[in-house]
């Protein structure tokens, strides 16, 4: 459900829609030397982007619907609720994806969105989904699991 910025306890720092990540995910691994393609199928991921022999599948999420009210946000159950949509697709490509892959959940760096993902972090890192923060200043962070880290440097997937 949507709520109103003015009734959260502590409002949020920005806003950005799943419209916004995306173009920013989009941004950055087209920067840093990665191919990008929206995906059409619905109900999926919405990015794949490719390097080399790598292909990472990106699954966006924002923290107001792009229709929704200025002013609007989701509410805490409707980003838990965003989260684990997130975990459920990137689950499944992980089934269907020709190796050697990558997950990622892309999504705003408000605190109350990393607070709900923080909450399943040691489970997210055991299936290999990596965290991509958004920030409407085009920073982008991380959280990759400690057996990747390497490899998504190299890859500049995330720099030094």
């Amino acid at each position: 459900m949507p709520i109103s910025l003015d009734r959260l306890k502590i409002p949020d720092e920005f806003v950005l829609t799943q419209e916004d990540v995306m173009e920013e995910v989009e941004r950055y691994f087209i920067q840093n030397g990665w191919s990008v393609q929206l995906e059409a199928a619905a109900g999926g991921h919405d990015l794949v982007a490719e390097k080399e022999v790598w292909t990472a599948y990106i699954k966006c999420k924002g923290s107001r619907g792009k229709r929704q009210q200025e002013g609007m946000v989701y509410d805490n159950t409707q980003l838990r609720g965003n989260a684990g949509d997130q975990i459920e697709k990137l689950i499944r490509v992980q089934g269907e994806a020709e190796n050697p892959s990558f997950f990622i959940m892309a999504n705003p760096g408000l605190d109350r969105m990393k607070w709900v993902v923080s909450k399943l972090e040691t489970g997210l890192d055991k299936l290999d989904i990596i965290r991509m923060w958004i920030y409407p200043d085009h920073t982008i962070k991380w959280d990759i699991p400690a057996h990747l880290v390497h490899l998504a440097r190299t890859l500049q997937m995330e720099k030094n």
